[in-house]
């Protein structure tokens, strides 16, 4: 039997609007996860070395994206903080990463269901930016995070939820609408002196 059409969702991405038009709801902390917030400096904040903010704050910052499909992954690249996801496409025998291996964006693994690309996330190391750029709701080893992509016409959307036992009373989910940009992406090109210099006024 002929194997089902992958669909196109390669492209530059340029944010619309929340999906379908529905406002985002804003994560529920943990009373754990609050008293973090509540005591967080944010002098402390690895943003101001350049550090990524990792996903899902990274999406909904409105910077804008790429996307490029290959046989075995696809790419992510985003203008923001010119960072580079990999979606490890299930069926190829890619390796899984070692129990010690926790990184700034996860570890992503990516199937086809239908019309959608599913990709589940995990293996994040903690960070005090867990699940906005601009919250200090952290999101730690356990965080799992679930998108959907899929396209209707010149259309990108995204479902997603995140969830993390210890830093979230409920599945925190979202989603966003992103049209198609026709002209090269900016090198965000980070300067962590320039970056540090905004955290002088939380002295």
């Amino acid at each position: 039997s002929a194997s089902p059409a992958i669909p196109n969702l390669s492209g530059l991405w340029h944010r619309k609007g929340p999906l379908n038009g529905k406002p985002n709801q804003a994560a529920v902390p943990t009373n754990r996860a609050a008293g973090f917030e509540k005591a967080f400096d944010d002098a402390l904040n690895p943003t101001y070395d350049c550090s990524a903010t990792p996903i899902p704050g990274l999406i909904n910052d409105n910077y804008d994206f790429e996307i490029v499909q290959q046989a075995d992954r696809v790419i992510i690249t985003y203008e923001k903080m010119d960072i580079v996801r990999t979606i490890w496409l299930e069926g190829h025998g890619h390796p899984k990463p070692a129990n010690n291996d926790y990184t700034n964006q996860g570890h992503s693994y990516g199937r086809y269901e239908g019309s959608r690309l599913v990709v589940e996330t995990t293996k994040f190391a903690f960070d005090p930016r867990g699940f906005s750029a601009n919250r200090w709701i952290p999101g730690s080893t356990l965080k799992k995070m679930t998108e959907q992509y899929w396209r209707e016409g010149d259309t990108l959307k995204l479902d997603s939820m995140s969830e993390d036992p210890l830093a979230l009373k409920q599945p925190y989910r979202y989603g966003w609408e992103w049209t198609v940009r026709k002209e090269e992406m900016t090198p965000y090109d980070c300067d962590p002196e320039d970056s540090r210099w905004g955290a002088q006024w939380h002295k």
